[in-house]
């Protein structure tokens, strides 16, 4: 079994675990506390489940790229490479805990439109209309990155960017029928994810 070489250093083994648990921690939390009132339309099509598997997985298939497939890893400047990833996936922890707390009652973990529901266009909301995905994607390279090894960079976000692709339009559409024309005009003056690109 290969080990990835952060996980030798303890400081760069304590700054892994301690972004880890920032990572996890918030997310458990909040998709306990952050549920559809009963009022709402729900509209998840099952897309909350999928994408909590696909994290999951991502993340599996992550560790176990890294640890069985070592043909894979970077020798050469892999130090860099975690270092970029921590700074990448705390970025993207961080990106995805702000759009949420701008969201308010808005977010919820599954989708659903609630009572009183209205377009919300501070912060990153401004340009995007899904900053938080961007911020699970942000954070699925980051923790690749650190494994320090090409198919951890890539699997666990490839998993997670295909459960989005799924949420995105059922989340869209549900928006559309509960808040009519003026999320149409919001759609066409913002981003999906990525200003500018998507």
């Amino acid at each position: 079994m290969h080990v990835p070489p952060c996980f030798y250093h303890p400081i760069m083994a304590g700054v892994w675990i301690a972004t880890d648990v920032l990572w996890i921690v918030p997310e458990t939390v909040l998709s306990i506390r952050l549920r559809s009132a009963k009022d709402a339309q729900k509209a998840d099509r099952g897309s909350k489940s999928i994408v909590i598997t696909a994290v999951n997985l991502g993340v599996c298939l992550g560790f176990l790229a890294a640890f069985e497939v070592p043909s894979f890893s970077l020798e050469a400047h892999w130090k860099a490479v975690f270092s970029l990833g921590i700074a990448v996936w705390l970025g993207g922890i961080f990106l995805r805990l702000y759009s949420i707390r701008i969201l308010g009652r808005f977010f919820t973990f599954d989708v659903a439109i609630a009572k009183g529901h209205r377009i919300v266009e501070q912060g990153p909301y401004r340009w995007l209309r899904h900053p938080s995905y961007l911020g699970s994607l942000l954070a699925q390279v980051g923790f690749g990155m650190t494994l320090t090894n090409w198919l951890a960079m890539l699997l666990p976000v490839c998993c997670v960017a295909t459960a989005y692709a799924y949420r995105i339009p059922i989340e869209e559409q549900a928006l559309v029928r509960g808040l009519g024309s003026d999320y149409s005009d919001y759609m066409r003056r913002t981003w999906r994810l990525i200003p500018f690109v998507y």
